[in-house]
């Protein structure tokens, strides 16, 4: 269960990166942000298959 609580974090985190490019900064850092918005999604990528190996299909994903 932590690698879906990580997963949500990560992604949590990826909405707030964006926001605030674009509220804070008003879009001056956006190739920073975007450049850690991908290594974000490749975390939470990270994150997506340590739950699919770690909770097999029947035990996890059926309920």
């Amino acid at each position: 269960m932590k690698y879906v609580v990580g997963l949500y974090i990560v992604m949590a985190v990826m909405v707030f990166v964006n926001g605030a490019s674009v509220f804070i900064f008003k879009d001056e850092f956006s190739a920073i942000a975007s450049w850690l918005t991908v290594m974000l999604f490749l975390l939470g990528t990270i994150f997506f298959v340590n739950v699919r190996y770690f909770y097999p299909r029947n035990s996890f994903w059926s309920s």
